[in-house]
């Protein structure tokens, strides 16, 4: 760049560091960051259970293969097994803590079926099945098994799909059974290229009249090898082959340039070689996290684009600064303070796309100390939740509420800590003395309050144990809900913006968006951090309700003549857990709702299909679901799903499937499944892949995110660790000139929950008790019933739990007891809960000797006994009845002198 281009570069950066800039100018002598002490992943030490690798022995093993065998059987409607079905020969694997995996491929008389494997999953002794899944969905019973299309015809039809071709391999008669209608295909794979480049495409082609089943690519566009994400991402660009471009085709303004805005192309969609100093590669990072910045924004805040209309701002990469700025029309990205890693990780990116959203909320940037606090505030706030959007896994970006952790700003470490400002010397607790600080560091006032509101003050097993600086603690609501409050408050943003405005409009939005649900803990939270409630803010009446009921997404789109699902979910808020009955209501004409369980207890789910046909009216129609408890008194509640119906299938149309549509997995680990897409009728056209329903826990991803009905996309799911057990529904959604959809059942085996006692610590004498209350929190509702118990208690002491089994989410009464026998002293005293899991908290009870008694006339004294007197401490040597004036030191005969032990 010429000089008097820095110059301008120099000039807008003095402009724009104040207030959207992801750091402050940096001291003159700058000093590598502190580094908190880092916890073993997971909800507790890996060593705290013993090793997770245990492998079972041949006995379970063996005892496994009878066990699946005869599941196989048992369960032979489920799986869809029909005549002339044979399965071959597992493959067996190990999971976690030695569950046994067997793989059965399914042959139909005599010929491989494409989707109609079976997975049966047992415990680690091999006893009992804990799973049995297949991707098939309709018997093969009337599968023709002689092709009427040639083998080499089939070869034709699909090598005519690639422009070039270098090597094909030879059709085999495959049945396939991954879609809706099973049909007999060849099966061929050509490698060559096509006009977007190079391919290695699987075809089947119908055997009966050699129209194309299905095809997918083994190789997807837009590769990027990035340094701070996980090698390779995808990303979306432009162009066509031999030249390609950095631009976004479907949000709108995105691109990736160099510092004089020209965006980077290149004669291949292949981007970067992952160094830590490649523009290119930088890029690929600032792409990628722009990327999941518009998704989370969409997905999670509602919010059209960046703008709120449609629209984002373009990335410039290249800058010789130690910072990374959002320059008012784009985002700038330069390197850290030594050079060696560039501006690019997920959390700085998405914090600067916050100054944006800010900027492009009602009210603007405002001005003012406090507003650009709250400004930086609100980037750190987007960043983190584009980092757990994301949702990438340890060794990568793995979600937290650290700011710049990836970026080594100032030295090893992050910048900024969420769940504890204090960490760097930042304010966690408002008071007009702290205002006056830098921005960057007032932003952790606001930092803490989303965090606390998020997460609580106290999680189990996580290091975030975040202080409260008033008030007696917060329990957290969940980041998604916790992040849809804070869009909503943006949006009432007005000028100047203050914390206490700030505390108003999260108040509102909470109630706006979820009633009284979350009201409470966004003010605990707002209590917590100092920011006082005005005298006019809103309340709401105790909360009667038992239960909730709501759906997986508000509303939902399809053409008449076709179907969609959507899960419904209950949650249990008191008492026990009660059988609902599901219904709908207000459903139009010429249209079918149906529930997969009409009836389940409180804090289930289920799904909820609606069916329209020819007759249903074009428009929006409001469907009210009603769960109603079969319990005396009768309770009900409802919710509404917003259901818009199209014309019938437009000319060019397609369906959507995926290749298994119920999967188990454990929390922190990954499944992966192929979603394909047909063409039905007409051309070929571009659908944008989606899914919806799933809580903030999960990450589900789309390689590609946007294909060619034909084509398929590989479709990865990660529920965190913090996921607890259960069964959750997502809506996968494919969208071209038509809405198709598909839904999946996922089972999260394991659990996880928090307990923690209120007082944690007492102090008694010897006979006396203390009480505590253990209180029992979901990290996400999960019904299940935990066991009370108790270890490491002291000879003398007695533990009991009041009630000793209570539902998740209830509380119990322990009282430590002790007897005149009980040596005075100090003991932790474990208290744990167990459910699908086990969880653990530490009760300190202190013992002190009873406080020695003063001399008194007239009272009979043994030998041994000790009194008090004048402040000195003595021993009866000779038992009597004290007499007035026999007291010590004036009869040594009767009384001596203890030594103090000081």
């Amino acid at each position: 760049m010429k000089p008097n281009g820095r110059t301008r570069v120099a000039a807008l950066l003095a402009a724009t560091l104040g207030a959207s800039a992801l750091y402050g100018a940096a001291p003159a002598t700058a000093s590598p960051s502190p580094t908190p002490p880092v916890s073993p992943s997971g909800p507790q030490a890996a060593g705290a259970q013993g090793s997770a690798y245990a492998p079972p022995d041949a006995r379970a093993r063996s005892r496994a293969l009878g066990t699946a065998d005869r599941a196989l059987t048992a369960r032979s409607r489920e799986l869809r097994t029909g005549d002339g079905d044979t399965f071959g020969s597992p493959t067996v694997v190990f999971g976690s803590r030695g569950l046994q995996y067997l793989t059965y491929p399914r042959l139909h008389r005599g010929l491989p079926v494409y989707g109609g494997d079976v997975i049966v999953a047992t415990d680690r002794e091999g006893g009992r099945v804990t799973a049995v899944t297949t991707g098939q969905r309709a018997k093969l019973d009337d599968v023709a098994t002689k092709p009427v299309v040639t083998a080499e015809r089939a070869r034709a039809i699909a090598r005519d799909l690639l422009g070039t071709v270098t090597k094909q391999s030879d059709p085999r008669l495959v049945v396939h059974a991954a879609g809706t209608k099973p049909r007999l295909t060849w099966e061929s794979v050509v490698t060559g290229s096509s006009k977007d480049g190079p391919s290695v495409l699987h075809v089947y082609v119908d055997a009966a009249d050699g129209s194309i089943a299905d095809r997918w690519d083994d190789v997807r566009r837009g590769v990027g090898h990035p340094f701070h994400n996980g090698d390779p991402v995808y990303i979306d660009t432009s162009g066509s082959a031999g030249s390609y471009s950095m631009t976004d085709p479907t949000r709108a303004n995105l691109s990736c340039a160099s510092t004089n805005g020209t965006v980077y192309t290149g004669a291949d969609d292949e981007w970067g070689d992952g160094s830590a100093s490649g523009l290119e590669t930088t890029c690929v990072d600032g792409m990628f996290a722009a990327q999941r910045t518009w998704d989370m924004v969409r997905d999670w805040l509602g919010r059209d684009g960046i703008t709120g209309t449609g629209r984002t701002f373009p990335i410039r990469v290249g800058f010789n600064f130690p910072n990374a700025v959002w320059a008012g029309d784009g985002v700038w990205l330069g390197h850290n303070e030594s050079g060696s890693k560039q501006m690019s990780s997920m959390d700085v990116v998405g914090h600067e796309y916050g100054h944006a959203i800010f900027e492009n909320t009602s009210g603007g940037n405002g001005s003012g100390s406090e507003t650009n606090a709250l400004n930086e505030s609100t980037g750190d706030i987007i960043g983190t939740l584009t980092e757990h959007y994301a949702n990438q896994p340890p060794g990568v970006d793995a979600p937290d509420y650290l700011i710049g952790e990836k970026v080594d700003f100032s030295g090893p470490g992050p910048l900024r800590n969420m769940y504890d400002p204090a960490v760097f010397g930042d304010p966690g607790c408002y008071s007009e003395e702290v205002l006056t600080q830098e921005p960057h560091k007032v932003a952790g006032i606001q930092n803490h309050w989303f965090y606390l509101l998020a997460e609580g003050d106290r999680v189990q097993g996580r290091p975030e144990q975040s202080p409260v600086c008033a008030g007696d603690g917060v329990t957290g609501i969940g980041l998604r809900d916790a992040g849809e409050i804070y869009m909503g408050a943006l949006n009432l943003k007005t000028v100047p913006w203050t914390h206490a405005k700030v505390r108003a409009a999260t108040v509102q939005s909470a109630l706006a968006l979820f009633g009284c649900l979350h009201l409470q803990r966004v003010k605990d939270a707002w209590d917590a951090v100092g920011v006082a409630a005005s005298p006019d803010e809103p309340g709401c009446p105790a909360d009667s309700r038992t239960f909730t009921v709501r759906t997986g997404e508000p509303d939902g789109m399809i053409d008449q003549g076709t179907s969609t699902t959507v899960a419904v979910r209950t949650r249990k808020l008191s008492g026990p857990s009660q059988d609902l009955d599901l219904t709908a209501e207000g459903v139009p004409a010429g249209t079918d709702v149906t529930f997969t369980t009409p009836r389940m207890p409180s804090g289930a789910s289920t799904l909820m299909r609606v069916t329209t046909s020819a007759s249903t009216p074009v428009g929006t129609h409001t469907i009210v679901v009603r769960a109603t408890s079969a319990a005396t008194p009768t309770l009900s509640e409802t919710t509404s799903y917003r259901l818009t119906v199209s014309p019938a299938s437009p000319a060019n149309d397609f369906s959507v499937s995926l290749d298994r549509h119920t999967v188990t997995v454990k929390p922190g680990q990954t499944a992966t499944l192929t979603l394909g897409t047909t063409t039905t009728a007409g051309d070929p056209q571009q659908v944008a892949l989606t899914a919806f329903g799933l809580p903030d826990s999960f990450s589900f991803t789309f390689n590609p995110s946007t294909i060619t009905t034909g084509q398929t996309a590989r479709v990865t799911v990660h529920p965190s660790e913090a996921t607890p057990p259960g069964v959750y529904f997502a809506t996968v959604r494919a969208t071209g000139a038509s809405r198709r959809t598909t839904t999946l059942r996922l089972e999260v085996s394991g659990g996880d929950f928090a307990v923690r006692l209120t007082p944690a610590a007492a102090t008694v004498e010897p006979g006396q008790a203390a009480v505590s209350t253990l209180e029992t929190t979901p990290v996400w509702l999960a019904p299940q019933v935990l066991q009370i118990s108790a270890s490491g208690i002291p000879a003398g002491v007695t533990v009991s739990a009041s009630p000793s089994a209570v539902e998740l989410g209830s509380p119990s009464t322990i009282t430590f007891a002790t007897s005149a026998t009980t040596v005075p002293g100090t003991y932790p005293i474990t208290v744990s809960a167990t459910g699908v899991e086990t969880r653990s908290t530490t009760f300190t009870l202190t013992v002190t000797p009873p406080p020695l008694p003063a001399w008194k006339p007239y009272t009979q004294y043994k030998a041994g006994d000790r009194v008090t007197h004048n402040g000195v401490v003595y021993r009866c040597v000779l038992g009597h009845v004290s007499l007035p004036g026999w007291q010590p030191p004036r009869t040594p005969a009767l009384w001596a002198r203890v030594k103090s032990t000081k």
